[in-house]
């Protein structure tokens, strides 16, 4: 099955973590959504990662290959049903190929920062998955005062 991760899970690290038969495929993106941090998270003390509909902005992302007990061991790291629900979108590569996959998002909530060593996850994840710099500046990187 495919997956679609745009957080935490792009980082090539975490990802054999917790889904030890898991594949990178490829660069892809979502459209009309858009990336935040929002919420708070107290594994990670701070915002995490989440989807919202934005009808001109597109998320981008990898493009896994994952296992069943790859997907049952994300659903518990991504707290589903709990805390972040699981749908199937359709994402797009460079070449405009679309894919079914996986993902998680859950209901928007405040926007917030997330920590440092999760904005690093994050940061590492986008260039693991090799996501164009001027959307990691824009949407991933924050600036912090």
């Amino acid at each position: 099955m495919l997956y679609f991760a745009y957080a935490s899970n792009m980082n090539f690290i975490q990802m054999k973590r917790w889904c030890p038969g898991s594949r990178f495929l490829k660069t892809v993106f979502l459209e009309r959504q858009r990336f935040v941090y929002d919420g708070y998270s107290e594994t990670w003390d701070g915002a995490v990662g989440n989807l919202v509909g934005a009808d001109r902005e597109r998320v981008w992302g990898a493009l896994y290959e994952i296992t069943e007990k790859d997907r049952l061991s994300l659903d518990a790291f991504e707290g589903y049903p709990r805390t972040y629900d699981r749908k199937e979108v359709d994402v797009k590569d460079t070449e405009g190929n679309v894919h079914r996959a996986m993902t998680y998002a859950r209901a928007g909530r405040a926007a917030g920062k997330p920590h440092p060593d999760y904005e690093k996850v994050v940061l590492d994840g986008a260039k693991d998955a090799c996501l164009p710099e001027e959307y990691v500046d824009r949407y991933l990187r924050v600036v912090r005062l």
